[in-house]
């Protein structure tokens, strides 16, 4: 059955609205969308609090005027600066030898129980298994049968009232109702890396304008999840500050900017227009290159440092490492860039979608993609419990 959804993320440095459709073979069928800017946030907080509904309403009536309908109920996106993700292991006995849901429902139990998840008093997002072991047999997502004890890595995303609170009293404003909250960083991980790649559990990079999201992705899960305050904007900034240009000059710089440079391209000039008094500016690759590869090598050392430091222990021999996101992915020479800087290969990864089909919109396709599998998840739930009342009336 078609379905039609809205949905809305917020960016670093854009908020994108989506109206989507479930059809056929394509489940992400963008049939409007809407992209404004605005200037994110930082410390947990909105940069230009007073200019948000305004952003929103423009960005969802972008989305509204593409697809030709009005938006009255939508699903939100909770960016990674208010997200936290806690993972627990537990182990419950199986009554009677089999696993069915009840063991299932009863392992996920215990570790919420363990991680005492109520006192917080947080909104948990998902609840999601990374794997389960049945008895002292190996990892597996499909644990049902025969077992007298079931063992999980179960993981949460738990989100902060903050967030939750200022857009509820955004879109009460807008009158559009808030059918749920969701985590684009969960569903970016499962949108873009494949089965076998989460089962081997992979390492996902998102840098964006004004910070860069590290997630391990294993199973159906983010078992590590980490923020970091720099971004591709940091990059432009660093232009603009030492060269003395508008942000808009040092962004195009930046775009045009390649790291691994031909022999054509060694001794070329960086030429931009001063949109104000309209005077061309010309500066050399040396000088470019110092500014841009100190930048980004400041963001490198510090994804470096925290795969070291704190992913590496989620991570085996066979992960993965891919990158995504328009702070660094876009750069030409980016990901070769910070292969070298962190010492491990790197992909990009993109979403594979008619529309929006950039590293740019992969958190906004990843929140559309999470909130379809969630709706027909919860069907399936639903149609579970009537044919169990079916069968009871039989």
């Amino acid at each position: 059955m078609k379905r039609q959804i809205a949905a809305i993320e917020f960016g670093t440095s854009k908020i994108v609205t989506m109206i989507a459709q479930n059809s056929g073979l394509d489940r992400l069928d963008i049939v409007g969308s809407g992209t404004v800017p605005y200037d994110g946030y930082s410390d947990g907080d909105w940069n230009t609090p007073r200019q948000m509904v305004q952003r929103v309403r423009d960005s969802i009536a972008a989305a509204e005027m593409e697809a030709g309908i009005k938006v009255r109920e939508i699903y939100v996106g909770i960016p990674g600066e208010y997200i936290h993700v806690c993972a627990c292991e537990a182990e419950v006995e199986a009554p009677g030898g089999e696993i069915d849901d009840s063991v299932v429902n009863a392992v996920q139990d215990a570790a919420a129980d363990s991680l005492r998840l109520a006192e917080r008093g947080c909104m948990v997002l998902h609840r999601t298994p990374a794997w389960y072991i049945v008895d002292d047999g190996k990892k597996t997502m499909a644990p049902y049968g025969g077992g007298s004890r079931l063992k999980a890595l179960v993981t949460f995303v738990i989100a902060e009232s903050v967030f939750i609170e200022d857009v509820s009293e955004m879109f009460s404003v807008l009158d559009i109702a808030i059918l749920g909250f969701l985590s684009p960083s969960l569903g970016e991980g499962l949108l873009l890396l494949s089965l076998d790649d989460r089962d081997r559990g992979s390492l996902l990079i998102d840098c964006g304008y004004l910070n860069t999201e590290i997630s391990v992705v294993e199973g159906d899960a983010i078992v590590y999840h980490a923020m970091l305050p720099r971004g591709g904007g940091h990059i432009t900034a660093d232009l603009a500050t030492e060269l003395r240009i508008p942000m808009r000059a040092a962004e195009q710089i930046k775009r045009n900017y390649v790291f691994n440079p031909d022999e054509f391209d060694m001794d070329s000039f960086s030429e931009v227009v001063d949109e104000a008094s309209g005077r061309r500016m010309t500066f050399p690759r040396e000088v470019i290159s110092s500014i841009v590869e100190g930048s980004v090598k400041e963001l490198t050392d510090m994804i470096d440092m925290t795969i070291r430091n704190d992913a590496a222990q989620y991570l085996g021999s066979r992960s993965q490492v891919f990158l995504t996101g328009g702070g660094l992915a876009l750069m030409r020479g980016g990901r070769e860039y910070l292969s070298a800087q962190i010492g491990r290969p790197v992909k990009v990864a993109a979403a594979k979608s008619s529309k929006m089909n950039s590293p740019v919109y992969a958190a906004a396709l990843g929140l559309a993609d999470l909130i379809f599998d969630s709706i027909e998840q919860h069907e399936e739930a639903s149609d579970g419990v009537m044919s169990k009342v079916r069968n009871l009336f039989k």
